[in-house]
């Protein structure tokens, strides 16, 4: 029989990561190995040697995590917060978003405007 191999291959480093991280996100949530364990469907063992990295997290079993944990896939994956502006927007972004309301016709005059404009600034 053929080694299985994972369409993703993580690192060792990589795996103990996850793991490190679900465990401070379920201790975050106040939720023990056996309660995320239930909710995952597998048994609390299973669910302990994922968290002390004897076994890898299965690819297919990370959607439920995210669900379970109520985080998100960048949360789990230890990505980086998305910047968000802070303040009200700005009058450029007032613009763009009525624009974006416009019907496709409006918008391509307005294009043609702004184009020709540019063209006769360059």
């Amino acid at each position: 029989m053929a080694a299985l191999t994972s369409p993703f291959p993580v690192s060792q480093d990589q795996a103990k990561q996850l793991a490190q991280r679900v465990t401070a996100l379920r201790q975050t949530k106040g939720l023990t190995q056996a309660a995320i364990a239930e909710r995952l469907g597998i048994t609390e063992g299973r669910y302990g040697h994922y968290e002390r990295g004897f076994r890898r997290f299965p690819v297919g079993l990370l959607p439920k995590l995210v669900e379970v944990l109520e985080c998100s896939e960048a949360e789990l994956f230890g990505a980086p917060p998305p910047k968000v502006k802070r303040g009200p927007p700005s009058d450029w972004e007032k613009r763009f978003n009525a624009i974006k309301e416009l019907p496709r016709e409006k918008q391509r005059e307005i294009q043609n405007v702004v184009d020709a404009l540019i063209a006769k600034a360059s």
